[in-house]
C-alpha cells in the first residue's frame, strides 16, 4: 500500500506543479486568435474561464472527489468548438496547428470525463478507493490538457515572456 501512496503523492505533486506552470503562462500572456480586438478579447475570455475550470479539476483530482469533473470537462469541450471558429487569419500550416492544439486538448477532456464518471461509479460500490491506475491515467489526461495550453501559448504568444 505505501507504494501505492507514493505514486498518488507524485502524482498530485506534479498536477500541481503543472497547474502552477499553467497559472503563470495564463496570467503573463496573450494569445494572437484572431485579428480584430473583439474576437481576441473572446478568445482570451474563454481562455481565462478554461484556468478556472482546470483549477477546479486540479481540485477535484486532489481531493478525489469527481462529481464535479464531468461538468466542468463540458465548460473546456463547448470552448474548444468556440475556440476552433475562432481562428484568425492564419496560414493553412498555423491553422492546422492552431486546430490541433484545440482537437488535442478536447480529447484529453473527454478522455478525462470518461475515466472520472468510471471512478465515480467504482469509488459508489466500494468503501474504500481502488483503480489508482485509473486516477494515474486521470491526472496524465489533466495534464495533457495543460500541456496543449502551454504549447499553443507558446506557439501562438506575440512576444516572448520575460
Amino acid at each position: 500500500m505505501e507504494r501505492w501512496e507514493k505514486i498518488v503523492t507524485r502524482t498530485r505533486v506534479s498536477v500541481i506543479a503543472a497547474a502552477g506552470v499553467a497559472a503563470f503562462l495564463v496570467g503573463t500572456s496573450q494569445l494572437a486568435v484572431a485579428q480584430t480586438p473583439a474576437a481576441a478579447t473572446s478568445a482570451k475570455q474563454l481562455m481565462g474561464e478554461n484556468f478556472g475550470v482546470l483549477q477546479a479539476i486540479l481540485y477535484a483530482l486532489i481531493k478525489g472527489d469527481y462529481r464535479a469533473v464531468p461538468g466542468q470537462v463540458d465548460v473546456i469541450t463547448s470552448h474548444e468548438d468556440q475556440l476552433k471558429k475562432m481562428a484568425g487569419d492564419y496560414t493553412d500550416t498555423q491553422l492546422e496547428q492552431f486546430l490541433a492544439y484545440a482537437a488535442n486538448m478536447g480529447g484529453h477532456a473527454r478522455d478525462l470525463k470518461s475515466i472520472s464518471e468510471t471512478l465515480m461509479q467504482h469509488d459508489a460500490k466500494k468503501p474504500t478507493p481502488g483503480y489508482d491506475h485509473l486516477r494515474e491515467a486521470l491526472a496524465a489526461h489533466y495534464g495533457g490538457m495543460v500541456q496543449m495550453c502551454v504549447s499553443c501559448h507558446n506557439h501562438f504568444r506575440p512576444a516572448a515572456v520575460e
